[in-house]
């Protein structure tokens, strides 16, 4: 092997976190100094998963919601499925961590490695990597027969199905209540597979709200289209899905980083 430095593409490679988010993002002052920021990084590596009960560190709720620690998997891995009955539900999801507001000078990054089922029979099946107002992470975030989020603050990315087959992540983004939202950034912005997909978000602080796939950059929205220039509700992270028709479908979840500013930049 010839030695130097290697530097990967903005991409990333394969299933690390992405240099195109994360270059800017000052991870070890946040784990030196707590109070300077937040910071977040499961694997899903250690296990202590209670099946069909609990993630150790975050809040596990759904309607006859299941999880599994996938074993075996040198980098860790968790399946959040329905239990099989119609309109289950299982959702993962952090305490709040983060208000959404134009100009509030702090940043915040989150990058998820995930894998949907593959595309075939699933009926109203639904899923959303993102971030949350607390209350629709704690309910139910995904409206019965998967065809939208419900009317709560959030961005992230939405999957659902045509009624015979998973289709496309969507970029999006809500204010609850609004006449003018959700907002659909970019349809269709990362094809559903068997493979797996790295789905990042990022906001400058300012203005810009970012989209990835990938490490790729697909989308802005920029925050003065809310109104008010602000989220009512602070954010937390969550990751899920709903099943409909009895389709046990699920969500695997690799990794999920997150980080925000808790000090104004600038």
């Amino acid at each position: 092997m010839s030695g130097g430095v290697v530097r990967y593409k903005t991409a990333g490679n394969a299933a690390e976190p992405s240099p195109s988010i994360w270059a800017d993002c000052p991870v070890l002052q946040f784990i030196t100094d707590p109070g300077e920021g937040i910071y977040i990084w499961d694997d899903f590596v250690k296990g202590g998963v209670v099946a069909n009960t609990s993630v150790p560190g975050w809040d596990f709720v759904g309607t006859n919601a299941d999880v599994s620690q996938v074993v075996d998997v040198a980098d860790g891995r968790i399946l959040l499925a329905g239990s099989g009955a119609d309109n289950d539900s299982a959702f993962i999801a952090t305490p709040d961590l983060y208000l959404l507001t134009m100009k509030n000078r702090k940043r915040f990054w989150l990058e998820t490695y995930v894998q949907l089922p593959e595309a075939g029979a699933a009926d109203d099946f639904a899923a959303f990597v993102g971030m949350v107002e607390k209350v629709g992470a704690t309910a139910e975030l995904i409206a019965d027969n998967g065809a939208t989020v419900i009317d709560e603050d959030f961005v992230g990315f939405f999957a659902d199905t045509n009624g015979t087959a998973v289709q496309a992540w969507n970029a999006t983004i809500n204010q609850g209540d609004s006449a003018t939202l959700p907002a659909n950034v970019l349809a269709d912005a990362v094809a559903v597979s068997t493979s797996w997909v790295k789905l990042g978000i990022t906001f400058d602080g300012e203005q810009t709200i970012r989209f990835y796939a990938d490490g790729v950059l697909l989308a802005t929205y920029d925050v003065d289209g809310l109104a008010s220039n602000t989220m009512a509700h602070e954010l937390c992270v969550a990751i899920g899905v709903k099943d409909g028709e009895a389709d046990a479908l699920g969500i695997n979840v690799g990794w999920v980083r997150f980080a925000c500013d808790k000090v104004a930049q600038g």
